[in-house]
C-alpha cells in the first residue's frame, strides 16, 4: 500500500516537472542560439521617412533669416517629449501623399523611403547654392507605436529617438503578463500602402537577427492572451451578470420577508 501510494507521488512529482518545462519554454526570453550575422545592420540601423510623417527641420548657418525660414518655432518641441507622453507633435514639415516636402529656397522633392542623413545630405547640398556651409539636422516628430493586448500597460508611446526595438517597446509597456503568449506576438505594419502583419516569437534569440526586431513608425504590437485567460475572461463575462442578479433577488427577498 505504502509502496503504491510512494509510487503514484514520484509519478506525480515527474508529471509536473514536465509540465513545468513545457510552461518554461513558453514563457522565458531569448532561447537558442544567439547568431551573429545581423549585429552590423543593428549597429547601422536609421529609420526610413514614410508618407505624412512629420520632419522637425534645424538649420545652422551664418544668414539667421535662412534659418529662422527653415527652423520655424514647434509647439510641443520633440525635447518635450517622452516615451509616455502619448500625444503627438504639432508642427514641423508633412511629407505629402507624393511623398514630398516643401522647403523654402527649395521648393518640393522627395523624401519619402529615404534615410535621414541622405535626405539631410540633400537639403545641404541645394541650400548651399543660396547659403553659405550650410548644417541641416532633422528628426521625426510623430514617431509614434502602440502595443495592446495581454501587457501590464498598454498604450501608445512616442519614441524620442527613432529607434525602439521590440524588446524595448515590452519593457516600457511593464512586460508580457505571465499569460500573454510570447511565441505569438502579432506586428501590423503598413508598407507601400499595404498592412502587413508578421508573427514575432520572442521566446527565441532569433528574435534579433529579423527586419522585425527594430520598430517602424506607427507599428502596432498585439500580444494574444492564452487559451486558460480567454477561458476565464468569457466565464466571467457569463456568469457575473447572473450571480450579481441572483445576489441582488436575495437581498429583496431577504428585505421583504423581515
Amino acid at each position: 500500500m505504502n509502496y503504491n501510494f510512494l509510487k503514484l507521488f514520484f509519478v506525480s512529482i515527474l508529471i509536473a516537472s514536465l509540465f513545468s518545462c513545457k510552461t518554461a519554454e513558453k514563457t522565458l526570453y531569448f532561447q537558442g542560439e544567439l547568431s551573429q550575422q545581423n549585429l552590423q545592420l543593428h549597429e547601422k540601423y536609421t529609420p526610413t521617412i514614410r508618407i505624412n510623417d512629420l520632419l522637425e527641420i534645424k538649420l545652422t548657418a551664418s544668414n539667421e533669416e535662412a534659418v529662422k525660414m527653415l527652423t520655424p518655432e514647434i509647439p510641443n518641441a520633440r525635447s518635450t517629449i517622452t516615451y509616455s507622453s502619448g500625444g503627438v507633435a504639432k508642427g514641423g514639415f508633412l511629407v505629402n501623399s507624393q511623398g514630398e516636402i516643401e522647403l523654402p529656397f527649395i521648393g518640393k522633392f522627395l523624401v519619402a523611403n529615404k534615410g535621414r542623413e541622405e535626405v539631410e545630405n540633400e537639403i545641404e547640398k541645394k541650400l548651399s547654392e543660396y547659403i553659405q556651409n550650410p548644417i541641416v539636422q532633422i528628426q521625426i516628430i510623430n514617431f509614434k507605436v502602440t502595443i495592446l493586448g495581454d501587457v501590464k500597460v498598454p498604450g501608445t508611446y512616442n519614441v524620442p529617438n527613432e529607434k525602439m526595438t521590440i524588446m524595448e517597446l515590452v519593457g516600457i509597456a511593464g512586460d508580457l503578463n505571465i499569460s500573454g503568449k510570447r511565441k505569438e506576438v502579432k506586428l501590423l505594419r503598413e508598407e507601400n500602402g499595404i498592412l502587413k502583419e508578421y508573427n514575432l516569437d520572442l521566446t527565441q534569440k532569433s528574435i534579433f537577427n529579423q527586419n522585425t526586431y527594430f520598430l517602424q513608425q506607427n507599428d502596432i504590437v498585439y500580444v494574444k492572451p492564452n487559451r486558460a485567460k480567454m477561458s476565464n475572461a468569457n466565464v466571467s463575462q457569463i456568469f457575473l451578470p447572473i450571480i450579481s442578479t441572483v445576489s441582488i433577488l436575495l437581498s429583496a427577498i431577504s428585505i421583504l420577508s423581515k
